[in-house]
């Protein structure tokens, strides 16, 4: 196999067997075009790729299921779910992609199950996943995931939350304006501001004393966005503390959606 050209060749005689073959390339960029090449192909690929996810070569594995997920067909959920119980987190985690890009709500209790699961890799994926699904079954889930050790999984539950239409998840993620992670910080209090939501204030304030300056700058934001006259005086305050022009730049912008906000 030389190159994308030989690949494309395959797709257009429609020999399919090879490009699934071709899925454990050892370069990771004709891995990608022979997955995409078998997606292009629609619902004329699922039978070869559901049969790959059998395959010995975990990168064909993997490539099937991500082609799987691009091609969007519901048929393919039962198959994809049976595999994620038998994989390794590295193809499992390719699996929990592509359900989440089918979008069949059907698959969110076993992504429920999966947010538990002892691999950082797989826990991500899933909650990842849950909130692209926006299904309220995960909620309860999604909040324990706010707990997580590892931050980046933290992060991802709170952006999570925020795709889930509920208004009372302000509690819980107003919380993790305390967490240790200055990343959780500064995506909460980004959330926050997108909900507009008013009883936050009082979490997002102590933020514009921080030494931090993710902590100022994303308060200051979310507060410009939520638009309350309560927050003009500690963002003054915070003005004249500030050296750093980036953050003097957001409160004032915050202190000038307020003013407009007030205005309307």
């Amino acid at each position: 196999m030389k190159g994308r050209e030989d690949l494309q060749k395959l797709a257009a005689r429609g020999d399919l067997r090879s490009l699934v073959e071709a899925m454990g390339h050892p370069q990771p960029y004709m891995r990608m075009t022979a997955s995409d090449l078998l997606a292009s192909q629609g619902q004329n690929a699922l039978p070869v790729l559901i049969e790959a996810l059998t395959h010995e070569n975990p990168d064909v594995r993997k490539g099937a299921a991500r082609a799987l997920g691009l091609i969007g067909d519901r048929r393919a959920v039962r198959h994809l779910l049976d595999r994620l119980e038998k994989e390794t987190s590295g193809v499992g985690q390719f699996i929990v992609d592509a359900l989440a890009e089918i979008g069949d709500v059907q698959v969110v209790p076993m992504l429920c199950r999966v947010t538990r699961s002892h691999n950082l890799s797989l826990r991500y994926s899933s909650v990842r996943a849950l909130g692209k699904l926006g299904d309220r079954r995960a909620i309860p889930f999604l909040v324990e995931a706010l707990g997580d050790t590892a931050s980046i999984v933290r992060l991802r539950a709170v952006e999570s939350l925020s795709n889930m239409g509920e208004p009372t998840l302000w509690v819980p993620i107003s919380e993790m304006l305390a967490d240790q992670s200055a990343g959780v910080r500064a995506v909460a209090a980004r959330v926050l501001g997108e909900m507009h939501c008013l009883r936050a204030i009082d979490y997002l304030l102590p933020l514009l004393e921080s030494d931090i300056e993710t902590d100022v700058l994303e308060a200051a934001r979310a507060l410009g966005r939520i638009g309350s006259r309560k927050a003009v005086e500690p963002l003054i305050s915070a003005r004249e503390r500030e050296g750093r022009e980036r953050v003097i730049k957001a409160i004032e912008d915050a202190l000038q959606a307020i003013g407009e906000a007030a205005q309307d």
